[in-house]
């Protein structure tokens, strides 16, 4: 059965109650046994991601705004930047996903609006996409078999972030800030279709699907 534990009273309200825990999702072990899994995947919900876009020639200008507000500003290309309790992921050019977790959302969401301003456009989509976080050893020689992505830590370094094909998917492939794990994001309707490519690929390691949850 279905799990919507995870929805907020917010979108409850407006009747954006969508499945936190998916019908394909099994957690448990599963793979190869082992003292130690050599993978651990767990879906993650509760996270808010808006899609922002620079207005044409507004992208310097929306640059100091997000710094002045914030402290930095998401100015490198295919890198993940924290700053004012979101996490900006570059996805092209003048083009970000602001991610945000944790409490204290609503006073940092109106922050962000209000840095952005007439100078970008800012659209929730968080309801659109399912987002999937890898740790473990050998997290890296499950994502080899399917990306087509130098994954060297010294190359695919903390913060990097590509959007890359994962098994005729578009997928949204970062590494996080700290280094210490790995995120999928893909459109909600593949993602049924991406939690089978990884599992798959990372059974000959042992793996261990946790519970959904909010990172």
């Amino acid at each position: 059965m279905s799990d919507l534990s995870g929805v907020s009273e917010r979108d409850a309200a407006f009747g954006l109650t969508l499945e936190t825990t998916p019908h394909y999702y099994g957690c448990g072990r599963r793979g190869r046994a082992g003292a130690e899994p050599g993978v651990v995947l767990q879906l993650v919900v509760g996270d808010e991601r808006f899609n922002i876009e620079a207005r044409r020639g507004k992208t310097d200008e929306l640059f100091i705004s997000l710094r002045e507000t914030f402290g930095r500003a998401p100015i490198k290309p295919m890198r993940t930047v924290e700053a004012g309790g979101f996490e900006f992921i570059s996805i092209g050019p003048s083009r970000w996903h602001a991610i945000s977790r944790g409490p204290d959302r609503d006073e940092r969401h109106a922050l962000l609006r209000e840095a952005i301003h007439d100078l970008a456009t800012m659209v929730e989509i968080a309801h659109g996409f399912i987002v999937f976080r890898l740790t473990g050893p050998m997290v890296t020689e499950v994502l080899i078999k399917h990306v087509r992505v130098d994954l060297d830590p010294e190359v695919f370094s903390p913060g990097a972030c590509v959007t890359t094909e994962l098994h005729g998917m578009t997928v949204q492939l970062r590494r996080t800030c700290d280094g210490d794990a790995y995120e999928c994001a893909v459109a909600r309707s593949y993602g049924g279709s991406l939690f089978h490519a990884l599992t798959c690929a990372a059974d000959p390691y042992g793996l261990l699907v946790l519970p959904a949850g909010d990172v």
